[in-house]
């Protein structure tokens, strides 16, 4: 017979399983899509031409994250961060999705000019953990 904190550690692993499915699709209609798994961002393309772009978020990850675009010609691990925040700055910032559920996708419709821009999850701690890409637009 197994002691009842193994059952009980057994019950909460099939509880928690269950409750898990499989992610939201990227959004309808995007030009982009940006994956967000635990600490890492990856998008669907490297660039796109300037204008209005409809970016498509999913998050992947077992936990909560955001979603920032920020224009700036640094490079993807070199924004400044705050020491007591542990938040990259968000100059140059020109979208967000301030939350974005584990499992769950989100749209974001942004107008880029062209440069240099960095993707980044700004949740305490994200940012230097390697949540973030950079991403190039192109003159139209």
């Amino acid at each position: 017979m197994l002691p009842r904190s193994l059952v009980t550690l057994f019950a909460l692993a099939l509880l928690v399983a269950s409750c898990g499915g499989a992610p939201d699709a990227a959004p309808a209609g995007a030009q982009v899509v940006a994956e967000m798994s635990d600490y890492k961002i990856t998008v669907s393309v490297p660039s796109v031409k300037a204008g209005s772009v409809k970016i498509g978020v999913r998050n992947l990850a077992a936990m909560e994250h955001s979603f920032q675009v920020i224009k700036t010609d640094l490079a993807p691990d070199k924004l400044p961060v705050d020491g007591a925040s542990a938040k990259a700055n968000e100059d140059g910032k020109v979208g967000e999705l301030k939350s974005i559920p584990a499992g769950k996708s989100a749209a974001l419709t942004v107008d880029l000019t062209p440069g240099k821009y960095v993707f980044i999850c700004n949740i305490a701690g994200h940012y230097q953990l390697g949540m973030r890409t950079g991403f190039t637009v192109d003159s139209p």
